[in-house]
């Protein structure tokens, strides 16, 4: 096939890793709005686990994003 982009199994990767942190990030903001009442709540680590994975994930798509082929 000519013309076709590949796309790096790293690129799939940023996009796992970027719906996941939205996901978790989503979770940790309804949490902090509806605290639980469980011993550790107030350090809201879902929501910074959520905002570490939103951006690794966002530099894997940058670093990973399909390119045309230099010639």
């Amino acid at each position: 096939m000519t013309g076709a982009k590949q796309v790096t199994i790293w690129f799939l990767c940023g996009v796992i890793l970027g719906v996941y942190g939205l996901t978790v990030l989503g979770s940790g903001i309804y949490n902090v709005l509806h605290p639980p009442e469980v011993y550790g709540a107030d350090l809201h680590l879902d929501v910074w686990w959520g905002v570490g994975l939103t951006i690794v994930g966002a530099i894997f798509l940058w670093r990973q994003w399909p390119r045309p082929p230099s010639s």
